[in-house]
């Protein structure tokens, strides 16, 4: 660490932003978190350029628990990370403005950096766009999508039922759990494909229903069905169930939701695929053809921070590396389309 401290006295950017990690969360050995040398740090970084640094100082001054506290400090260290393109401080400065502690909120401005984050990849943003922004950037407040979405739930529509109970769900106007999974049912009972998948997702898990499995995974699988694609991948990420036998004929139709998915830009199906294809899983083995989704996947500045790019690299050839990337090209050149809005 002494090192690194020379290396950022002397300026390196890097060393900068890497020694305001380790006082931010105390993680390096001989560091324990202090927030003060941790804002200098990235304060510097910042100053030099550091899109991520501003988005790491929009973070400690956003939060209440933090002595440093300043939501003044932190709108504007987000607003100048997120207009220079930094897909973290976007999707922090939607929530900071749809919750902020010192100003009213502005919907309008959250909607605008929700859009952006999507734009770049955000699978969060995707869903609250579906949920809350339903009705775009004319949101007001919680209460008025409240209102509206109860007005058409109790109207019989299936889509407004499912958004309604999500929101009970998460707590936007207010949290009634009973009345979310009543909502959530009502949708599903009527065929909607993301109210089988969401009420299929808490029969799965158990937290707030009785689990059951079987019958949360027989929802998912009709939602997979009706082609709504994170219910596809949701059913293929807990197929086989336990003590169930792998049935080759599932596998492929998987396979097919995967390959459909990720030709609708799904980044997670994307990555998948490329594993199916490297490693000749119910397809013909063509690591090319892997590394080209790989590195479409990748294209996802969302995906970009929780994925090593480089993981599968060391099992193929340049050759094959230099094909995938040549596909990779023509496919792009086909799909011009923005990450947001996503087609179903």
């Amino acid at each position: 660490m002494r090192q690194l401290k020379v290396e950022a006295q002397a300026g390196d950017e890097t060393a900068m932003l890497t020694l305001g990690d380790a006082y931010h969360y105390g993680l390096a050995p001989g560091f324990t978190s202090d927030g003060a040398w941790a804002a200098y740090w990235y304060g510097e970084a910042a100053r030099s350029g550091s899109e991520e640094a501003r988005a790491r100082l929009g973070d400690i001054y956003s939060d209440p628990e933090d002595p440093l506290y300043n939501e003044a400090t932190a709108f504007a260290w987000y607003e100048s990370a997120a207009e220079a393109g930094c897909l973290p401080a976007q999707s922090a400065l939607a929530q900071l403005w749809e919750n902020p502690r010192s100003v009213p909120p502005n919907y309008t401005r959250a909607y605008k950096w929700f859009v952006k984050a999507a734009e770049q990849g955000d699978e969060q943003a995707y869903q609250t766009l579906d949920g809350l922004y339903v009705y775009g950037e004319s949101v007001q407040s919680y209460a008025e999508v409240f209102d509206r979405l109860q007005t058409e739930a109790t109207a019989g529509d299936a889509e407004a039922q499912w958004r309604l109970g999500k929101g009970y769900m998460r707590g936007d106007a207010r949290q009634d759990i009973a009345l979310a999974l009543q909502w959530l049912q009502e949708s599903a009972s009527q065929g909607s494909a993301k109210g089988l998948y969401y009420y299929g997702a808490e029969l799965m898990m158990g937290n707030n229903l009785p689990q059951d499995i079987t019958r949360g995974l027989q929802m998912e699988k009709r939602a997979a069905d009706m082609g709504y694609v994170p219910a596809q991948l949701y059913w293929a990420h807990n197929y086989p169930s336990e003590g169930e036998a792998p049935d080759e004929g599932i596998e492929k139709m998987i396979f097919g939701w995967w390959l459909a998915a990720a030709k609708k830009d799904y980044s997670e199906a994307q990555e998948s695929l490329s594993y199916y294809y490297i490693e000749g899983k119910f397809a013909t083995q063509d690591k090319a053809e892997g590394w080209k989704w790989h590195l479409l996947a990748f294209r996802s500045p969302y995906r970009q921070q929780f994925w090593r790019q480089t993981i599968m690299a060391p099992s193929l050839s340049e050759a094959e590396k230099a094909e995938g990337r040549r596909r990779a090209d023509v496919w792009l050149a086909a799909h011009p389309a923005p990450y947001w809005p996503r087609p179903q």
